[in-house]
């Protein structure tokens, strides 16, 4: 049991040093074109103030005082709230926000803001076509969170959601450099899915869960057509699953 906590214990802090390690999305602003097709300058400085308070919360984050990020994100949320020109960017600051719980070791409040933006992507979660992916995304992301506050089984069910729906996506896309990702995220939530099933007893179905992963993150990593930071993620978990790998077969 020791070994399976410590094991489960530096996965999540693998985790959580990945997470700004990826790019992060930039921020959208209007300019002075979009201005003038009817912003007005309120709503423009309501922004920059915004992106201000969020970006303070990015980067005390990517210092490692999460408890200060989480700060400023609900000072965020507390602006979103007050001002209805903001009101499109509540989601985003949420999404921030419930990252920044997780990265706090408050994993617990993160499940009820992630479970209520999924509910906001009922659209997508219901779509045929790629736009599946956004859905998977928050899936991933409420997976997480579960696993960090050891709710494994209802993490298993979670990310085998988002699993699902990057599949989906995949065949889906038109487009080979997003169906890489997509292979890619999908091998990604497995390995997150075995450390599940470790974690309740199934280390052989864990096992096998990261056998079927190991093949896709090689496959994108030496994909020569897609953009070099995607086969360097591809490459970085792909060493990581043989880790988990090597790990897991060592306490059957």
């Amino acid at each position: 049991m020791i070994r399976k906590i410590l094991l489960v214990s530096s996965a999540l802090a693998l985790f959580s040093l990945q997470m700004f390690a990826q790019t992060e999305k930039q921020i959208q602003r209007h300019d002075s074109v979009t201005v003038s097709a009817g912003i007005s300058k309120e709503q423009l400085a309501l922004e920059d103030q915004l992106n201000a308070i969020v970006g303070q919360g990015n980067q005390a984050l990517r210092g490692g005082n999460a408890a200060d990020a989480i700060k400023q994100y609900e000072s965020a949320l507390e602006l979103v709230q007050k001002q209805p020109l903001l009101a499109e960017r509540k989601n985003y600051v949420l999404d921030r926000l419930a990252n920044g719980y997780v990265q706090g070791n408050r994993a617990k409040d993160a499940i009820p803001i992630y479970t209520q933006l999924l509910a906001a992507k009922s659209r997508d979660c219901e779509s045929q076509s790629a736009a599946v992916s956004n859905c998977a995304d928050v899936q991933f992301s409420l997976g997480m969170a579960k696993l960090h506050a050891a709710d494994f089984e209802g993490a298993l069910a979670a990310l085998r959601d988002a699993e699902a729906n990057y599949a989906k996506a995949e065949k889906g896309s038109e487009s080979h450099e997003f169906s890489a990702i997509q292979v890619k995220e999908q091998a990604q939530t497995n390995l997150w899915i075995a450390v599940a099933l470790f974690q309740l007893g199934k280390t052989e179905e864990a096992a096998t869960t990261l056998e079927a992963a190991i093949p896709q993150l090689t496959r994108v990593q030496s994909d020569a057509s897609i953009l070099v930071g995607i086969r360097d993620d591809a490459a970085r978990s792909l060493q990581d699953a043989q880790a988990f790998l090597k790990r897991f077969k060592a306490a059957q």
